[in-house]
């Protein structure tokens, strides 16, 4: 698509979800909620994305602008953990996004992902539940609430506690830890409690060693 396009056109009035709306109320950059890139993907088939670490915005642009010439959708992404050091954070990402994809005039769909939100004890619940609205708040469209770290279960409790904070409209991601089926911890079929998780629609589950 091009910014002359009627479909371009049509998708900034219907696709931006409404944070985003509210913070670039005159933007021409196709900020997406992480849910409709996962909808999308499952509709087309046979089809993925990447999520790029913009740990600067070199990366940021360079993620951007390979997108573009692919025509592919694409998520960015900053781990709570990186925000503490990095120049971009999951405060700043989606407002850099923004002025790079208008700048470089960028028409894919792009989400805005906050990745591994990690909870490492239930004692680190309550702040969340402070922490987690202000990342919305600031153009976060995806989330990954990685409560990984803790048993099996107080992974589930963690995460039912804590999704009714995410937007309905907003991209859901939980952490499992690692499964290493026959060789190491369990198998899906020996999981079904940490595989299913809370019942959410859309929600992804990722698998892999928890960081």
């Amino acid at each position: 698509m091009t910014k002359e396009d009627p479909a371009f056109a049509k998708a900034l009035a219907v696709g931006r979800p409404p944070n985003i709306t509210r913070l670039f109320p005159h933007s021409r950059a196709l900020i997406v909620s992480g849910k409709a890139i996962d909808r999308a993907l499952r509709a087309k088939g046979k089809a993925m994305t990447i999520a790029a670490n913009c740990r600067n915005s070199f990366v940021m642009r360079g993620a951007l602008l390979a997108a573009q010439r692919t025509n592919a959708a694409i998520i960015l992404e900053i781990a709570r953990s990186e925000s503490n050091y990095c120049d971009v954070s999951m405060w700043n990402l989606a407002t850099l996004a923004d002025q790079a994809m208008n700048e470089l005039g960028i028409t894919v769909p792009v989400a805005i992902h906050a990745d591994h939100y990690g909870i490492k004890k239930t004692e680190d619940i309550p702040a969340a539940k402070v922490e987690i609205p202000t990342l919305f708040e600031a153009g976060i469209t995806s989330i990954a609430i990685d409560a990984s770290h803790l048993p099996d279960t107080e992974n589930l409790l963690a995460n039912i506690e804590l999704s009714p904070l995410v937007p309905t409209w907003a991209g859901y991601e939980t952490e499992v830890g690692e499964i290493k089926g026959a060789s190491g911890l369990s198998t899906p079929g020996r999981s079904p409690v940490s595989h299913r998780g809370p019942q959410r629609p859309t929600a992804s589950i990722r698998t892999g060693s928890p960081s």
